[in-house]
């Protein structure tokens, strides 16, 4: 039992079920988290599980207050919480203590059972995972790069946020690629950590608990291959198709894609958000983080995505289908016109030189022009 599932919870107010679970030798150790729709103004719930790696899977769980948009609430604020509770529905507050029963069925759901004082319920919910392709299709107006590349040209810029993939696999950050999911442990371990382990390397001098300076050290982090809830995306179309093209042959078997984010949209409908990625409802906000000790920031005209979700693309497909709205498209384009792109990127002054500052920058992007094949 590893991974993450989330779903709906139906009822007098609907909200959304997360847990996180994590398989560590004899035990099973995580997270679940509640919270209801913004327009309810409830409170959200964590709730800490540890429980033997054995069948069935049982545990007593306390419950810890959340404010609606994420975060811990204080003792005072958590008093005020239960008496808010109380009065609007007539009901006593979420008990402290909450047995759950966890059962993993054959398609990968979660069955969550729970009672506690009078109350007692039960949810069975989705895995969210990674594994896979994307489900999108490419537009139909953008078949060759010199569609792209005029419809690139006539957007406002910074609207759209770019990504490019040798690969259509989906959308998922780097640390949802990896076996782990329980973020509240990689937000209070490994960064903590890490932190340490960093810090005298960078001059700027970062601060853990300041939001954007957390957002400089995860980008850090990301951006020196440790796993992060980041997902790397730029405003330029054009560095984004290099990362789609770099590594492709003309005759092999990538599919090169670039995905088109209508950030601008997006925050119309979910204003630009603070982030807390473990405690908090599912989300994906974007960030524009300082560039410190990170000199490939700037070239790549870098920004990135926050995300507590593993399947980014069905999160954003759910909220499209809400909304009525479409916040993410795709543009796929042939690994033969990888050459030709590859050669305009270059008059544009996009190599892995330029995006990559430094020797090794340097010594891959004189590989890549002094052993290319003949053309």
């Amino acid at each position: 039992m590893q991974g993450q599932w989330i779903g709906d919870i139906d009822g007098q107010v609907k909200g959304t079920l997360r847990v996180e679970l994590e398989r560590r030798g004899s035990v099973i150790s995580g997270n679940a988290y509640l919270f209801y729709e913004p327009q309810h103004q409830l409170p959200g719930f964590k709730f800490l599980i540890r429980m033997p790696n054995v069948a069935p899977h049982k545990t007593e769980v306390t419950t810890i207050y959340c404010y609606p948009d994420g975060g811990i609430m204080t003792s005072d604020d958590r008093v005020r919480g239960e008496k808010d509770i109380a009065e609007r529905f007539g009901e006593p507050p979420v008990p402290a203590k909450i047995n759950a029963t966890f059962t993993e069925h054959g398609d990968g759901s979660l069955q969550v059972d729970w009672s506690g004082g009078e109350q007692s319920g039960s949810a069975t919910i989705s895995a969210s995972s990674a594994l896979g392709e994307s489900q999108l299709t490419s537009r139909g107006d953008l078949k060759t790069w010199s569609d792209f590349r005029q419809w690139a040209i006539d957007q406002d810029p910074r609207r759209y946020i770019f990504r490019g993939q040798a690969n259509p696999f989906k959308l998922t950050t780097t640390f949802h690629r990896t076996w782990r999911s329980d973020l509240n442990t990689w937000v209070l371990e490994d960064v903590r950590r890490l932190y340490g382990a960093i810090i005298e390397k960078v001059s700027f001098p970062l601060q853990l608990g300041n939001l954007e300076h957390n957002g400089v050290i995860w980008s850090i982090l990301q951006h020196h291959g440790y796993p992060t809830p980041l997902l790397d995306w730029s405003f330029s179309p054009f560095v984004s198709a290099f990362f789609a093209f770099q590594s492709v042959k003309a005759d092999n078997n990538c599919r090169p894609r670039i995905f088109i984010f209508d950030k601008a949209a997006w925050e119309e409908s979910y204003g630009r958000q603070a982030f807390i990625v473990d405690a908090a409802p599912p989300q994906l906000v974007t960030v524009e983080n300082m560039a410190v000790g990170n000199p490939r920031h700037a070239p790549q005209q870098a920004l990135a995505a926050v995300s507590n979700v593993t399947d980014i693309e069905a999160f954003i497909r759910k909220r499209e289908q809400a909304d009525g709205k479409s916040y993410l498209e795709v543009c796929d384009l042939s690994p033969a016109e990888g050459p030709r792109i590859l050669r305009e990127l270059e008059l544009m002054g996009i190599t892995f030189g330029s995006l990559f500052p430094g020797l090794d920058g340097i010594c891959k992007d004189l590989k890549d022009r002094l052993f290319a094949n003949p053309i």
